[in-house]
């Protein structure tokens, strides 16, 4: 499935603004009885602002149990060969260009004891990883987690591909048995990593990465500065991805 740029639109954030600003006049004018509304409003605002960001990172509520980091050290035993480094329940790769792919282990509630948690491989573009760096004010040295990627997958398990979300780990014995299981139902990730292969899928070449999404097409286009295919792929709103594209260049 292919995510887009989530940055805020400007009719979003004037929204938001607008909202918060109409709050104290709500409680100064109608006194007690405005004051739901002017709360409603600022809570609404607050969804404007930072709702995606909650809904991309539900997984991450959890937190991670000795199953789980044992799982996560089996699974990076297997991922080296692929030129994988862990960062706790995330492994990374880059490719020259700066994409890079992820793996990432998300622990979920469990009420039996046992340890659940979903499995994500992610992709994400050099560009549009500066351009979120530099939009939301993240420290050059933040590496990017499953929230950041341009297209995620979740890996489903043998025992019910088409529906079965969830990975189940009972103790760290158990543990390098699950993570070969992973290994084995990991999608063939290293296609993304060829710049080649992915400006090929962008411009409707056939690749084994098929068809590849727009936002992805407009990310790549962004790298290269300002054209006029660029321009013709952005929105109204989309003035500021503009300008990114021309820094990118000088």
């Amino acid at each position: 499935m292919s995510r887009g740029p989530r940055r805020l639109s400007a009719h979003r954030m004037a929204l938001a603004l607008a909202l918060v600003a109409a709050a104290p006049p709500l409680v100064i004018h109608n006194g007690w009885p405005g004051l739901a509304a002017a709360v409603a409003a600022v809570v609404y605002a607050a969804y404007l602002l930072l709702g995606k960001r909650w809904s991309l990172q539900r997984h991450q509520v959890t937190r991670p149990g000795p199953a789980l980091s044992a799982c996560a050290r089996a699974l990076a035993k297997l991922l080296a060969a692929d030129g994988f480094a862990r960062d706790r329940h995330v492994f990374r790769r880059y490719n020259d260009a700066g994409d890079a792919l992820l793996v990432g282990l998300h622990p979920l509630p469990s009420a039996d004891g046992a340890t659940r948690f979903a499995v994500h491989v992610g992709f994400l573009l050099a560009p549009y990883w500066e351009w979120e760096k530099h939009s939301l004010g993240y420290p050059p040295e933040k590496r990017p987690d499953m929230s950041h990627v341009n297209w995620v997958q979740q890996v489903t398990s043998e025992d019910a591909p088409s529906r079965y979300e969830e990975w189940v780990v009972t103790d760290e014995a158990e543990a390098p048995a699950v993570a070969e299981r992973i290994h084995r139902r990991l999608p063939d990730l290293l296609l993304w990593l060829d710049r080649d292969l992915l400006w090929r899928a962008a411009t409707g070449g056939s690749t084994e990465l098929g068809t590849i999404s727009e936002q992805l097409k407009i990310w790549l286009l962004v790298e290269r500065g300002q054209s006029e295919e660029l321009r013709q792929l952005l929105d109204e709103d989309d003035g500021d991805v503009w300008d990114f594209a021309k820094r990118r260049r000088e």
